[in-house]
């Protein structure tokens, strides 16, 4: 049996991005919270400059809480955790106890290496905020998570967001090097429901239908696949509820149209530009496993069935127990 709400394992995503640090002059890019329960939570949110004109925001999030957990490796591919009081989090634990968290490596010593830290969520949002600086080049990886809610009208908002769970200092990147390929990656797996062409689209341009199985609910989620045989493939061989691994691009670029307008007045005409600038947000698939195909563990009885439980007993969006305090914060995904 999954450790999970509903019963079923958790299909998990990771990313990794490879840039430059942007946005940090935002006004909400640092956001301090009281929660309903009275705890404290901080929100850090900025962005990655991958390429030219394509940045992802990335967030790290987290609240004080009544515990943390310490894990080492005690031999033969093991672990052992120990729980710690929230108020003893910076205290040595002993050899080998290093603190389950989010791994910092902002600073350098004196030879030039990233010296690494590792906090909590909640006092990771913290340490990063003060040492991020517009410009710095930074590796980033962490976990994708997809939740959703509804709003006052009844529509379903579904978002995604890419929580840090590690982050560096990098060399720089050379955008204009012939030699320059952009990190902006994701691997994750997914419940396979429908694949349709997008016929609005001037290039072969293909949606794919999926479920995200969270520890506490289960999502809706969209991917985009540009690759026509690899979307055949989809379509021939995976049927609905089959589970698979994909990996692919994470795309969040600016799309600009330049629209002339013209002012009424006497004389010559007075025409000016005005930039409309909106945003192409994909999770675009460019690859997938077949050894990782699965046909048992998420079949629509058992999908059915986890949907079931989780709405008995109040389904949630968030594993932040909080998490309707941040839903307006007007983040920029």
């Amino acid at each position: 049996m999954a450790n999970t709400k509903h019963g079923l394992p958790q299909t998990k995503g990771i990313f990794k991005l490879r840039g430059y640090v942007t946005g940090m002059q935002r006004d909400n890019t640092f956001k301090e919270i009281e929660t309903r329960s009275g705890k404290k939570m901080y929100v850090l949110n900025f962005g990655v400059e991958t390429a030219p004109e394509s940045t992802v925001f990335v967030t790290v999030q987290g609240m004080e809480r009544d515990d943390v957990y310490f894990s080492k490796r005690v031999g033969n591919g093991k672990t052992e955790t120990k729980k710690v009081a929230w108020a003893k989090r910076f205290d040595d634990q002993g050899e080998g106890y290093e603190l389950i968290g989010v791994a910092v490596g902002l600073e350098k010593d004196e030879n030039g290496k990233n010296v690494k830290h590792t906090y909590t969520e909640f006092d990771a949002a913290e340490k990063i905020y003060e040492q991020l600086e517009d410009g710095m080049p930074v590796f980033v990886q962490g976990e994708i998570e997809f939740s959703s809610f509804k709003r006052d009208n009844g529509e379903v908002s579904r978002n995604k967001r890419f929580n840090v769970r590690q982050i560096y200092n990098s060399s720089n990147v050379d955008f204009e090097s012939p030699d320059f390929k952009e990190t902006s990656d994701f691997k994750q797996k997914i419940v396979f429901m429908n694949i349709e062409k997008d016929n609005e689209s001037e290039e072969p341009r293909f949606i794919v239908e999926a479920k995200i199985v969270n520890y506490n609910s289960i999502e809706d989620a969209e991917f985009i696949i540009y690759n026509k045989a690899l979307a055949n493939n989809f379509r021939g061989k995976l049927k609905p509820y089959t589970a698979i691994d994909v990996w692919g691009k994470i795309v969040n670029k600016i799309d600009t149209d330049e629209v002339e307008e013209a002012s009424n007045v006497w004389g010559e005409e007075d025409t000016f530009k005005r930039i409309n600038k909106s945003y192409v947000r994909e999770l675009v698939i460019t690859g997938a496993s077949p050894d990782s195909i699965d046909t048992e563990t998420y079949t629509e009885e058992a999908i059915e069935e986890a949907i079931k439980k989780l709405n008995s007993e109040g389904q949630v969006d968030s594993s932040w127990g909080d998490s309707e305090d941040i839903d307006d914060l007007d983040l920029p995904w």
